[in-house]
Parts: C-alpha cells; structure tokens; sequence
C-alpha cells in the first residue's frame, strides 16, 4: 500500500489528485503486476498543505506512534536575505572584488579586505548605517560568509584605509566594469557641486578638510565638505572628488576636466554644467584639453543672453502649442535658444501670484504707517521702507519693484523694464554649445540629461544616507563618500535595469524572503523561503538567477 499522486490534464492545466493504492499480481493477466485505488482523498489544491500534514499525524497515531513537534519539524531561525542577495550578485557579476584586489586592495593584510568592502557597500544599498551598527545589523541578515564569525570594526576601518589609497586607480578600472554593460562610448558627461556637512567639531585641525562654506544643505552653522561628482548620461557615476568645506564651485572644474583626461583617457566628450560653475576661465581650460561643452547661461543680468534673446525671440510661433528652437551659430560656437508655451505659462502664472501677494503686503505696510494704530509700536518710515526691502528680497521679489525713501516718505512702485523682460523671456533656456553640427532640440535634451546628476545627489543623501558621517580624519571622511559611491553606482545599474520599478521598493519586495534554519527529527536543514512570481520578476529585470539553497553560501 503506498501514496500515490495522479496526474491529469484538462486543457492548459494539470490537476493532481491524492490516492491510497496498492500493487497486485493480476491472476487474469497471467500474474501481471498492476495497481488499484483503494480510496480518493482529493486533489492536492484542494487539501492544502495543513490538511495533508494532519492525515500524515493521523495515520501515525493509527498506530501508536505520537506525532511529536521535532518529527514536523522545528524552524530555529528566518533572517532577510533576498534583498543582501540580489545587491551581492550584482557586485559579484560585476567583478568588483577582483578588480580592487587587482589594484592591490588586499596587500599582505590577514584579512579579506574586497570582502569587507562588499559587505559596506552592500549595507549601504540596502540598509544604510554606521560601521559600528553594521555589525549588529549582521544579526538580522543572512550574509554568507558572516554567520559564524563577525569581522571586527577595526578591520572595517582598515579595509576603508586600504580602499581610498587605491581611489585614483579604481575609478577608472571600476567605471569601465558599469560602462561595458551598456555597449557605448562615453561621449557626454555631467558635472555637478555638493556638500554634506558635520555634526560637532571633533579633532577638528588647523587645516582641517571640514569648513564653512556655501551649504546646499542650507546648514552654514555647521563645518562641510564640498563633493564633485562626474556622471554619465547613463546616471553611472565615473568618479568623484572631495574639496574644503570652502571651495568655490567654480575652481574646481578645471582639476576635473584635467582629471577626466589623464585618468579616462576621454576624447570627443561634450562637458555638461551649469553657467555659474562654468566660468569663461573654465570654458576655456575645457577648450585646450580639447573636449566640448553645453552650459546654460543665465538670462538676466547677461549681455550675451540679452543679444541673442533679442535677435531670436520674435521668430517663435507664439500659436504655437510645442516645445520650439532656435539657434545663434558664431564662429566656433553656438547658441541654442529653447521655448515652451507650457512653461511659459506657467512661469507668467505664479509670477503673477507671487506679485500680487507682495502687493498685499505693501499695501498693509503704507497703510498701516499712514494710519498707525493706537497699540503696539508706531511704525516709522525707515522701519517700513526696511520690512518692505526685506520681504521682497526674501522672496526673490525685489527686482520687480523699485523701493524708495524720500524725505521720509516710502515711495514704491513696479519695476516695468525687469518686468517687460520677464513676459518676453518666459519659458525660455537658453545654452552655449561647441557642437555645430547636433540638431537644437538634441543640444536641448542633452543638457536636460543634466537632471540625472540631481537624482544621483538626492539617492546619495536619502536612501543611501551620506549623512550624517562617523568619521572625522580626513582619509576616512574620504573613504566613506566613496563607499558610498560605490553603492550609488551599484544602485543606479539596478536603477536602469528595473525600469518601472523603483530601487526601493524592490528592496523592500526582495527582503521578504528570508533564509532559515529547520530541524526535523534533530536534523538541521537550511532552507529559503519560496519566491513570489513578483521577486521572480524582479530578479530577471537586475539579471541575476533566483536563489537556490545549493549555491547561497557560495556569494
């Protein structure tokens, strides 16, 4: 008598049932061997696991024997694993171990250093934190290789002092890796300034990398340091420099583009940035390395933009519905003057807004100093005159009006020149450009591209939490911006590769599957949970193979 599973196919689908049978010599047939159902127990749908697991307990008490908790089986443990495991594959199918130790990473150091630089790396994509909670966070992870034995914070510190002294080295190396993945030359790359700044004055020095400076993170209370960062149109990025607090963006473009030309071996690439990084000074170093450029300029306050937004604006077709451009071509340059009628709009209507929320103010404010109130303070001209200065250049406002004080009286009205010049300019963006040949629209979404760096900057600092930063020597200040380089670059790949699904969230999907631990009848048993048809997709899109037992502790 045995268990048998019947199979049967009605269309596309196969239904399987569950029967008792049992083998017999059929005296008709000459003693032929052949098998009878004794009874129907249903289909395996239909049961469900639970239920087929109490007919195994019954059968068993049928006989005496008492089904115990350790004969169905005991899960000792169940720990994340699918996200660890898709980040791991993905530096492993990059060959980033090999290529630092390569460089000479590992030295003659007793501990495996490209290891330890994965395990960070890892961390940071998936669960960012301190290297010191980095070794509890092991605790709630299946991270093969860390089970048994914890690597030491020292050793976390030594791996980074080993990783920033082969930086000028790896880039490159490490960039080729990502770029061979999308099977083109890079021929446009994009510049952009950060900064993240320090809590506490720590073992600051006198010449200490951490300074005061200009804050994108609106913190000029606290020391900084300012961030470089080289992308591709890709959003890879290709490298990244590290600058006093106090640096000037500008100043640095020149160390940058030299950089990109001695370190990458770059030829034909356009340089994309912002006008205010790309002085004329820097235009011109980028013109000797004998790379290209597309920088926007500014329309205000600029005699070049007044020239050629003059020469230019009155042949787009204001009825117009699409984006439109134009092009202003000099001897060696050129210049491309885009239009929207949809931002045009826009622009005109919260400009508007704003205006008419400034004059409500104004208003209040004369009329409040001609008719002062019995209470409260007397408001006098010069205060008034200061209150209105100070809310119009708060809201970047003063430009549109002219605001005086005369033989103590407050005399303000509208600027009507900086006004005709915004109605003419609005939804207007105008580039300089070294590519004479591209058409003006392809110049345009060039330069647009440029967008990318800002979200590389915004997974940097959230998802990847740049900040705040534990260490206060300037080479492991340094070290840890490129850890977490590293896991920008790993999760920008898995960025492009997942499309519609966001890094993030794939995360959150692919932690769900845990790797245990099960005992039955005392033996142990290491086990993964089943992948969902979603997990599965998911590790299609970052083209890594679902895991198996069989090959987990092999990452």
């Amino acid at each position: 008598m045995f268990i048998r599973i019947a199979r049967q196919r009605r269309g596309d689908k196969e239904y399987k049932s569950l029967q008792i049978a049992e083998s017999f010599r059929d005296a008709e047939k000459g003693g032929a061997p052949r098998t009878r159902v004794l009874a129907h127990l249903g289909t395996l749908e239909s049961l469900g696991e639970p239920q087929i697991e109490k007919l195994i307990a019954g059968l068993q008490r049928a006989i005496g024997k008492e089904v115990s908790e350790e004969a169905i089986g005991e899960l000792l443990s169940a720990k994340d694993f699918g996200h660890v495991y898709a980040v791991c594959e993905t530096w492993n199918r990059l060959g980033l171990s090999e290529v630092l130790n390569r460089l000479g990473l590992a030295g003659e150091a007793t501990f495996p250093a490209a290891d330890l630089i994965r395990l960070m790396v890892v961390n940071r994509v998936c669960d960012p934190c301190s290297k010191l909670a980095l070794l509890d966070w092991l605790d709630g992870v299946h991270f093969p290789g860390y089970e048994e034995a914890r690597p030491s914070y020292h050793h976390l510190l030594r791996a980074m002092d080993r990783l920033i002294a082969i930086k000028e080295q790896a880039e490159p190396a490490i960039a080729k890796r990502f770029l061979s993945l999308f099977d083109q030359q890079v021929d446009l790359v994009f510049y952009d300034i950060t900064s993240t700044y320090f809590e506490g004055d720590r073992s600051i020095a006198e010449e200490d990398i951490r300074r005061y400076g200009y804050s994108r993170d609106h913190r000029f209370d606290r020391r900084q340091v300012t961030i470089g960062m080289v992308m591709t149109r890709d959003g890879i990025p290709l490298c990244h420099h590290v600058f006093p607090g106090n640096t000037l963006d500008k100043t640095t473009v020149a160390e940058v583009v030299r950089d990109l030309k001695n370190r990458f071996h770059l030829s034909q690439v356009i340089f994309v940035g912002d006008r205010g990084m790309l002085s004329d000074e820097n235009l011109e170093t980028i013109l000797d390395e004998e790379l290209g450029f597309i920088v926007a300029h500014p329309l205000r306050r600029s005699n070049v933009a007044a020239e050629v937004v003059e020469g230019l604006w009155r042949k787009f077709d204001r009825t117009k519905e699409e984006e439109q451009f134009l092009d202003d071509v000099r001897t060696s340059l050129r210049f491309v003057l885009a239009y929207s009628p949809e931002i045009a709009r826009e622009v005109k209507k919260e400009r508007a807004r704003r205006l008419r929320r400034a004059d409500l103010f104004i208003k209040e404010c004369l009329h409040r100093l001609e008719n002062p109130s019995s209470r409260g303070r007397k408001p006098t001209p010069q205060g008034s005159y200061d209150r209105i200065r100070d809310f119009l250049r708060d809201h970047n406002l003063l430009s549109f009006y002219e605001v005086d004080l005369r033989n103590d009286e407050v005399i303000v009205a509208a600027d009507k020149k900086s006004r005709a010049w915004e109605d003419k300019i609005d939804g207007m963006l105008l580039l300089e450009t070294t590519d004479l040949k591209s058409k003006p629209e392809d110049v345009v979404r060039r330069y647009k591209e440029l967008a990318e760096i800002e979200r590389g900057w915004r997974a940097l600092k959230s998802s990847l939490m740049l900040r705040p930063v534990y260490h206060w020597t300037e080479d492991r200040i340094k070290a840890h911006i490129y850890l977490c380089v590293l896991a920008l670059q790993i999760e920008r790949l898995m960025r492009n590769r997942l499309q519609s699904v966001s890094v993030r969230k794939a995360i959150d999907r692919l932690r769900r599957i845990k790797a245990g631990e099960i005992q039955v009848n005392g033996v142990k048993t290491r086990t993964l949970t089943r992948t969902t048809e979603e997990q599965q997709n998911l590790f299609k899109f970052l083209e890594v193979p679902t895991p198996r037992m069989a090959r987990v502790e092999t990452l």
